[in-house]
């Protein structure tokens, strides 16, 4: 109960500034509301709310994960603006697969592989130049790439390095 508390207060003090309600009311009613979304959520599920002992390290996780990505954005941005600028350079898109998620061991790991999943699409998404189109059954996503042999050659080691940094951020 605690640790849904922990999430709970700061869910209420976004309740406050995003139903513009900066009172002690408005507080209250975001807490209440907090803990039961919290409450009916994960009462059958092991809680994904870290001890305070793993929140340094789930932030400094956190951090490389979104500088990691921040790079990627950059320099696959500036690959594609190359590619519009330069007609000459080779364009050789495509669709390639890669594994979307780890092998879950324990209940708190298969109660979040599929937010893994979806954050690890996200992250694949946003970067200029690749789309994930599609999902299949076994635990495999599809990228659409703008040049297939240079996405291939670096896509599972990007990906093995998303999936422990997510795991460390959400486990």
């Amino acid at each position: 109960m605690l640790r849904r508390l922990a999430y709970a207060i700061p869910m209420a003090l976004a309740w406050m500034l995003l139903t513009s309600m900066p009172t002690l009311e408005g507080f209250g009613v975001g807490l209440v509301l907090s803990i039961a979304v919290l409450t009916l959520l994960f009462s059958n599920e092991p809680s994904p709310i870290p001890t305070w002992r793993d929140l340094p390290s789930r932030v400094a996780a956190a951090v490389v994960y979104f500088v990691i990505l921040l790079r990627d954005i950059f320099l696959a941005a500036i690959d594609v603006a190359k590619r519009v600028i330069d007609p000459a350079m080779p364009l050789n898109p495509g669709i390639i697969a890669t594994a979307t998620q780890f092998e879950p061991t324990t209940p708190e790991e298969e109660a979040v592989a599929d937010t893994i999943a979806a954050i690890s699409a996200h992250g694949i998404t946003i970067t200029p130049g690749e789309l994930v189109v599609d999902f299949d059954g076994n635990k495999t996503m599809y990228v659409h790439c703008l040049d297939v042999v240079a996405s291939s050659n670096v896509a599972e080691s990007n990906q093995a390095k998303r999936l422990k940094l997510l795991r460390k951020i959400l486990l």
